[in-house]
């Protein structure tokens, strides 16, 4: 939406002028105040912008296409705090809506992008439709990512929730849908013999988690949660959840192998390969033979399969499981509990989370060490947490990488947040029908798609 922007030789000053042709859905133009409004609003609720907020003097509108943000002291990551597809999003929206107060949901859905969402035909949890904006201008340069132009070719994308992976193959083998965003790995070779594409859109995929709770023992002891670092075998989980070799990687870069950020700092050669370690660990944190209760959601694969090649390698080394089955929609509002694990509270819960959003120190929600304000499980760390805060002070990306390698080494030596399990890559699946499909870690990309007949 920014023609050009310049920021001063301080840092304090940063100035975007808007392109032309900016319009909402609904007809009014876009101007500096809606994104002002915006901006406020956006700042409220990310990780980023709350950064950006405390050091923020001024944010204004100087005319109708130009934002002038003022800070009291440098933000080393304010572009890509903007720009970032995905988490929460700096979009922009009338001002009349971005006033809402930021704890009520905005429920008119009116933007400025290439797609208008149809209000009267979206089902909820099963159908939302897009129809293409007939006003919008694309900018002039090609089509990159969640950036670039943003040529539309279809008329009308249907976006459907197909819950039943057979039913979803199905739909595409039959023409009935053009592309599934998530097929079921198991069915990948039955699409490939249909003469579907496959391809790889997401080239940082997912990164697995054991999540311990820090707030409760054996797990608020940094023993316990080293000793899994030496239990957990990457290979062993990766190998069970996928057939194909080439969905998979192991991987313990916090901030994900194949980003900016990714390293092996602080990865000792043993992690996830000496159980006597492991086991020593748990009897030096006090583990007695306690009931470690494992929260074990059935109804996605991936986690149902890595859960189990959990329990089993802590019952190899001596530790009492109990599998306490959910679903992942249940899991994840049973982890919120800080309750004693015996009285409805949790040991241990294995996520996933997208590589681009956990890609550095302020976006990786699951590393944050900020005691309560933490994300369930915790973790408690004061100078970890300073490092990570100080993060957006690095000025130069060799500055960004010392100190996300600092932030790591101090991860895995002094609180381990959590323990990652490998990082794998599911692959879209769409007609050959289909042309233009563009890649982007996270994202799911509609325009520059075209079809053949």
């Amino acid at each position: 939406m920014v023609d050009t922007w310049t920021e001063s030789e301080d840092g304090l000053t940063w100035t975007f002028v808007l392109r032309d042709g900016l319009a909402f859905h609904d007809g009014a133009p876009v101007t500096a105040e809606d994104v002002v409004a915006s901006m406020t609003r956006w700042a409220a609720k990310d990780s980023f912008g709350r950064q950006i907020w405390s050091r923020t003097a001024t944010l204004a509108a100087s005319d109708d296409k130009t934002i002038v943000w003022t800070l009291t002291k440098p933000y080393g990551l304010m572009l890509y705090a903007l720009s970032k597809p995905s988490g929460s999003l700096a979009v922009i929206m009338p001002k009349r809506l971005a006033e809402t107060p930021v704890d009520v949901a905005v429920t008119e859905v009116i933007g400025s992008g290439p797609f208008e969402f149809v209000a009267d035909e979206w089902v909820p949890g099963s159908k939302v439709v897009y129809k293409r904006n007939e006003n919008y201008v694309p900018r002039d340069e090609p089509a990159n990512g969640a950036s670039g132009g943003k040529v539309v070719n279809v008329d009308r994308v249907e976006w459907l929730n197909i819950r039943d992976q057979q039913s979803a193959i199905l739909a595409l083998q039959n023409g009935e849908v053009d592309y599934l965003e998530s097929p079921g790995t198991d069915f990948l070779p039955i699409l490939r013999a249909a003469g579907m594409e496959i391809r790889r859109t997401d080239k940082l995929g997912s990164q697995g988690m054991v999540r311990m709770n820090h707030i409760h023992p054996p797990f608020d002891d940094i023993r316990a949660r080293r000793a899994l670092l030496y239990l957990v075998d990457q290979n062993e989980f990766l190998t069970t959840m996928f057939s194909d070799p080439e969905l998979y990687e192991t991987c313990s870069a916090f901030f994900v192998c194949g980003a900016p950020l990714g390293s092996d700092a602080g990865v000792e050669a043993d992690f996830g390969k000496d159980k006597e370690k492991a086991k020593a660990l748990f009897a030096e944190a006090g583990y007695n033979g306690e009931t470690i209760v494992i929260l074990h959601p059935t109804d996605v694969q991936t986690m149902n399969s890595s859960t189990l090649v959990l329990a089993e390698e802590l019952r190899s080394i001596g530790v009492n499981v109990e599998l306490q089955t959910l679903d992942y929609a249940a899991m994840s509002a049973r982890r919120a509990s800080r309750a004693v694990p015996s009285e409805g509270g949790w040991h241990i819960g294995l996520t996933y989370w997208p590589g681009l959003l956990i890609s550095d120190p302020v976006g990786n929600t699951p590393l944050q060490a900020s005691c309560d304000d933490a994300w369930p499980g915790w973790p408690c760390n004061d100078e970890m947490q300073a490092l990570i805060n100080k993060f957006p002070d690095a000025a130069t990306p060799e500055a960004r990488q010392t100190l996300a390698d600092e932030i790591q080494v101090m991860a895995y030596n002094d609180v381990v947040p959590y323990v990652p399990f490998g990082q794998w890559f599911v692959p879209v699946a769409h007609s050959p029908k289909l042309s233009g499909v563009l890649g982007m870690p996270g994202t799911m990309i509609l325009w520059n798609i075209a079809k053949s007949e």
